[in-house]
């Protein structure tokens, strides 16, 4: 009797494990297709409007995967580079088998009065945490910059009922109120992809039609993305906090300086 009770146990705990791995292989294909979506406009209208070229960066950067968090926390990294974009750092993330994340950075050259754009889109499940930010330390005020701020503020505006994401207090000294942090649903996707869209097509404008700073403008350009960087890794935030437990103190700091900001 005993050995049949451990028998309908086993039986049972098999087929929860068979259970899960099926709902995380649903959720883990949802997440890859929001990926895609995301990702494939992004590189496309990039190519269409800069000569790109790849940025190399370090082998042990472009992978991470620690066995400390037993490879449940997989990170892959590609970077490009333009005349007017310094990096244009792509990662793939998926965290928890299912759990999947696309993330965007451009920062641009020190020669043009513009600013970070940093998205970081996650899906889990039916969830979704939208994440638009444009980092602006400078605050060099300009048509151009003007100009782009104000189709953005329209395209958020899509976006105003929908709960927001916590921020810490020190963001807000350096990102533009065209920022968006929310929280949405699947049921939602088309309307978060129009606005990514809208945000890439804006922001590649505002690029190519920068003018070219001189050399006191471009230092303060230079300064103001170095303290951002500064004092994201002395004050912290979700992703670098992930990435100090992952890599350690040490290589956290050389990979978000070098790796995903491009700073010497």
């Amino acid at each position: 009797m005993f050995l049949r009770i451990l028998g309908f146990i086993g039986i049972i705990i098999v087929l929860l494990i068979v259970l899960a791995v099926i709902i995380a292989s649903v959720m883990r294909g949802e997440g890859d297709r929001m990926y895609a979506r995301y990702d494939s406009y992004a590189r496309a209208a990039l190519a269409k409007n800069f000569p790109l070229q790849p940025h190399l960066i370090k082998s042990e950067f472009q992978f991470i995967a620690p066995w400390k968090a037993l490879k449940m926390f997989q990170f892959r990294v590609d970077s490009m580079q333009s005349d007017r974009l310094a990096r244009i750092n792509n990662i793939d993330a998926t965290m928890f088998l299912f759990i999947r994340m696309y993330t965007l950075l451009l920062r641009p050259a020190y020669d043009y009065n513009l600013p970070m754009l940093s998205v970081d889109i996650i899906a889990m499940g039916g969830k979704r945490v939208y994440v638009m930010e444009v980092i602006d330390p400078a605050r060099i005020d300009d048509a151009n910059k003007n100009a782009c701020y104000e189709k953005m503020r329209k395209l958020s505006a899509e976006l105003k009922g929908f709960a927001p994401v916590g921020l810490r207090d020190w963001f807000k000294d350096f990102i533009v109120d065209v920022s968006i942090h929310a929280n949405a649903k699947r049921e939602d996707d088309d309307k978060l992809l129009a606005v990514f869209k809208g945000y890439i097509d804006a922001y590649i404008e505002m690029t190519k039609n920068a003018q070219k700073l001189d050399a006191e403008q471009s230092t303060k350009v230079r300064q103001g993305f170095e303290l951002y960087v500064t004092t994201l890794l002395g004050k912290g935030g979700p992703a670098v906090d992930v990435f100090k437990r992952l890599l350690g103190p040490e290589k956290q700091q050389e990979y978000i300086r070098t790796v995903m900001f491009g700073l010497n």
